[in-house]
């Protein structure tokens, strides 16, 4: 170990004041130097060991040398010129400066330079010694180094940040006028959307209307060839219309999905019977199947669900020559409860007894034919848009090549995906899944889901004859609208725009009004609001509109305007006519008709309802027989009552749990037994237990329902019709 170096011999003396001079200098911890300022170079003639140990080197090699040899190649040439200066001038000086040790290795010294006069002072005021205190602020330094250094680097990320957050803002506001553009030209598509479905379907109404027309003339068999090639060319053109329509709104993000009631049996149906005649004439069986669990009555879209199925069942037979096609549906999760639950036959089921966790079904689907097939390329982009297998696919069998496109967006619409088997020459099997739940109430007649007349099937003249008004301004339209009725059967009068509409409802009496939705002076919403605020019976006459915009947030404008049903073109004449008869023949206080400043009286949502639905009565006879179900009517009064008596009784003693279980049996058993209004109220109240003046309010109306439908069914003889075959059951 190298001992420290020895301090070197004072230059002030030996005296005891000196020698504690010395001593102090000695034990500072400060290095501390003396150089002669009256000699030239200012030579150092004492340190301390402080700064021995801070330089390195020994006594004997510092005593005699001027500052001067501390200093290196790194040393600020300014700084040494200044410490030479204050030497010379023998002033004050304070500095840092790079200065290098004996091994060569280089510290910062902070350096103070202070003038001392000699013992007795100096007569000219000169210093007699130069006192320099110095410290190793290397680390210091370094630290105020890599302080500097962050600092930089701090204003250099927050002067980038800043030009960063400068880019965002422009980024930002690059991409709120790309919104801005992407809503317009929405926008803009939508209205070019609607103005080209108004603009086609409209000229496409009057093609199809006189091609029915012709039909039902006396045609010779070549002109009937004639006039059937005219409407499938018509229908063609329909279909790629409405494949565009649709397809748009779908890219637009402007598809909405409908949440109503409905039957799967019969929409299934709906779509065989429509392709029954097709598949047949191609020498193909055409055939449906439902499993028993599945659920009948289920809530969902089922216009949505019923376009995938004519898709699909229309592809299949399109590329089948020979064999059969299948529709198969079933279940993965059905309810679990008693056969009624599940609709069958004809039964909705309890609302809370669902097959999944979420209160969902699931319902699968499968088409499969035995037709030309398809490889795996032309599986793995058959669902894009404009595809299909091939070119020589579009060449011999036609389309536009959007049909399962509009498939696989409808049915993610509906919670569920789409898939295809298929090989070459072995046919394919396309299976889709949607998520819907079981109905809320008995779904009523589903007007829209019968299938388009064809040119040969124009409705026969009607029994109930109407006087109707027809408000259209097309004229070609408005000749065959008239046609079209008078041949069905009804009386009807024609204007040419609302105005004159609203003058002919107050000047005549009429059943019923058709009123298109574009006309010029007064348009279609303009007329139905103005009707519905006149006063008198003419408010509550029943309104049909008819467009060509097949826009459904258009509809719904157009029916909050004040219309009772709402039809696009091409005129549906099957759907038409039964809209108006079931409008003009309703009740009066069970029409859906807004009334302004009149509301609907309590309970006016149940009078809609049937006490009886003779149809379940009739399917249940023929299931079980005549006599037992006259037995089991026997009983529905008695046990009707007591449900009723425990609902009064829960509701005065303030027992929901007890009132809850009460209403939902009796919803279970007026729903198996064919009491729709009798459910619907006790589902109300099942759903609302705890409302006391909802279910008060509800009670009534059940008591006086449960008093007329248990009139009713005492009698079977009367009251239920029997179906055709069986011999009437009288009571002995």
């Amino acid at each position: 170990m190298t001992p420290p170096p020895a301090a070197p011999l004072s230059p002030f003396g030996s005296s005891p004041e000196a020698a504690m001079l010395a001593a102090v200098v000695e034990a500072s911890g400060g290095g501390i130097a003396v150089s002669d300022a009256t000699l030239p170079n200012h030579p150092i003639i004492y340190c301390n060991r402080a700064f021995l140990e801070m330089v390195g080197y020994a006594a004997d090699e510092v005593i005699g040398q001027d500052g001067s040899f501390l200093q290196g190649p790194g040393t600020d040439p300014e700084t040494a010129a200044a410490i030479r200066a204050a030497l010379a001038e023998a002033r004050p000086l304070s500095v840092e400066v790079l200065n290098y040790r004996k091994d060569g290795t280089a510290f910062w010294n902070a350096l103070n330079l202070q003038p001392v006069p000699g013992p007795g002072g100096e007569s000219d005021g000169r210093a007699r010694w130069i006192a320099a205190s110095c410290a190793d602020v290397t680390h210091s330094r370094r630290s105020q180094e890599e302080l500097r250094a962050a600092e930089e680097q701090l204003t250099k990320l927050a002067a980038e940040t800043f030009a960063l957050a400068e880019k965002l803002d422009g980024a930002r506001e690059e991409a709120e006028a790309a919104r801005i553009a992407a809503e317009n030209a929405s926008r803009a598509k939508s209205r070019f959307l609607a103005m080209m479905s108004h603009e086609l379907r409209t000229p496409m109404t009057a093609v199809i209307g006189m091609g029915d027309l012709l039909m039902g003339s006396g045609l010779n068999d070549q002109q009937k060839a004639f006039v059937k090639t005219l409407r499938s060319s018509a229908d063609t053109l329909m279909t790629i219309l409405n494949d565009v329509l649709d397809f748009s709104k779908i890219e637009a993000g402007q598809l909405t999905l409908e949440e109503i009631d409905f039957s799967l049996p019969r929409l299934v149906e709906d779509v065989v019977q429509l392709f029954l005649v097709r598949a047949a004439a191609k020498g193909l069986s055409l055939s449906a199947s439902i499993a028993e669990d599945t659920p009948r009555h289920i809530r969902g879209d089922p216009t949505r669900l019923r376009q995938v199925l004519f898709n699909l069942v229309s592809n299949a037979i399109k590329f089948t020559d020979r064999g059969a096609i299948e529709i198969a549906v079933w279940s993965p999760d059905p309810p679990v409860g008693p056969p009624g639950d599940l609709g069958a036959p004809g039964d909705l089921g309890a609302p809370g007894d669902l097959g999944a966790p979420d209160g969902s079904v699931i319902l699968r689907f499968e088409v499969q034919d035995n037709g030309i097939g398809m490889t795996a390329e032309q599986r793995a982009r058959l669902f894009d848009a404009f595809v299909q297998a091939d070119v020589s696919t579009s060449r011999k069998y036609g389309g536009t090549g959007l049909g399962l496109a509009i498939c696989k967006r409808l049915v993610e619409a509906m919670g569920g995906e789409i898939t295809v088997s298929s090989a070459p020459g072995r046919g394919s099997t396309f299976r889709f899944s949607i998520r819907s739940r079981l109905a809320e109430a008995q779904p009523a007649a589903d007007l829209g889901s019968r299938p388009a007349l064809s040119a040969a099937e124009i409705p026969e003249p009607t029994r109930v004859p109407l006087r109707l008004l027809l408000a259209e301004d097309n004229d070609i339209n408005r000749m065959l609208i008239v046609a079209m009725m008078t041949r069905i059967g009804h009386q009807i009068d024609a204007v040419t725009d609302g105005r004159a509409a609203l003058a002919a409802v107050t000047a005549a009496d009429y059943d019923a009004l058709i009123l298109d939705m574009e006309m010029p002076v007064l348009d279609g919403r303009s007329t139905a609001r103005a009707i519905r605020r006149m006063d008198g019976p003419v408010a509550r006459i029943p309104i049909v509109g008819l467009s060509a915009d097949a826009l459904p947030e258009h509809r719904d404008g157009h029916m909050a305007a004040g219309l009772d049903a709402y039809l696009t073109k091409p005129i549906d004449w099957e759907q038409l006519n039964a809209v108006l008869i079931d409008l003009a023949t309703r009740p009066q206080d069970g029409r859906v008709v807004p009334m302004p400043c009149r509301p609907a009286a309590e309970g006016g949502q149940f009078s809609s309802l049937p006490l009886v639905d003779r149809v379940k009565l009739a399917e249940l006879r023929l299931a079980l027989g005549g006599e037992a179900l006259d037995g089991m009517l026997q009983l529905l009064p008695e046990t009707a009552l007591r449900e009723l008596t425990a609902i009064r009784s829960a509701l005065q003693a303030g027992r929901p749990k007890e009132l809850k279980q009460a209403a939902h049996t009796l919803t279970g058993l007026a729903a198996n037994f064919g009491a729709p209004r009798m459910a619907a109220i006790a589902r109300a109240i099942n759903d609302s237990p705890a409302d006391t003046e909802k279910v008060a309010a509800l009670l009534p109306l059940l008591e006086t329902t449960v008093a007329a439908t248990s009139s009713l069914v005492r009698d079977p003889a009367e009251s239920i019709p029997s179906p055709p075959g069986e011999r009437e059951i009288t009571r002995g």
